[in-house]
């Protein structure tokens, strides 16, 4: 698998990754909050692109999860989600972000963890044995996940909804890569791509839990 550049949805210019740092992907993604609204981008978050409360609406969407089961974003309401967009026979990438996702989530208390939601890029050959062993392989399966899957014509409305690019190439799925944190009242609040620090998601949790408490 390889990752074709960031996703429209957060690219502004050209970016330098100095992860090892601190250093958030692109500079200028920390812009993108500003709207119409006048709010700016809450600058408690960690994310490579963060946006005020209230201000993106997550587009909703229905897919079949890997219970067989029919999952709606619009579900999740009162709780935080990080939405990802993984193929579950992926050797490279994937299982790189996956684990990195693993390692914040340990950081994150019980009461604060979010339902770990993954969209299937590679409809061809993605079913829901293969997306049981993905979360094993990437650290997962101890936490609260659902694993999107369903026809390429199923699909590609929700890849198109978050600016997911993906090309199925000789052996190998290529695919823009993202990941979302969506807020317990379905906002939009930060986005991230490979690579990043684990604590940027931890501590971009923890804030949004605690924003749902009233804290």
């Amino acid at each position: 698998m390889k990752r074709r550049g960031v996703s429209r949805r957060f690219a502004v210019g050209a970016v330098t990754i100095a992860a090892l740092t601190g250093v958030a992907l692109g500079i200028g993604l920390h812009q993108a909050g500003s709207g119409s609204s006048g709010k700016g981008p809450d600058q408690r978050l960690d994310g490579q692109a963060i946006w005020p409360a209230g201000l993106r609406r997550a587009p909703d969407f229905s897919l079949p999860d890997q219970s067989g089961g029919l999952f709606s974003l619009a579900s999740t309401r009162g709780r935080s989600v990080v939405l990802m967009f993984m193929d579950s026979h992926c050797r490279q990438e994937c299982p790189l972000e996956g684990r990195a996702l693993s390692a914040a989530l340990r950081q994150v208390p019980n009461g604060q963890l979010p339902l770990v939601v993954v969209v299937s890029v590679n409809p061809w050959e993605d079913t829901p044995a293969s997306a049981h062993r993905a979360i094993e392989r990437f650290g997962l399966a101890s936490f609260d996940w659902r694993w999107l899957l369903g026809s390429k014509k199923r699909l590609e409305p929700v890849w198109r909804r978050f600016r997911i690019d993906v090309r199925r190439a000789a052996g190998d799925i290529e695919h823009s890569d993202a990941l979302y944190l969506i807020d317990p009242r379905g906002f939009e609040r930060a986005g991230m791509v490979y690579p990043f620090l684990p604590s940027w998601v931890s501590n971009d949790l923890m804030t949004l839990a605690a924003e749902g408490s009233g804290s």
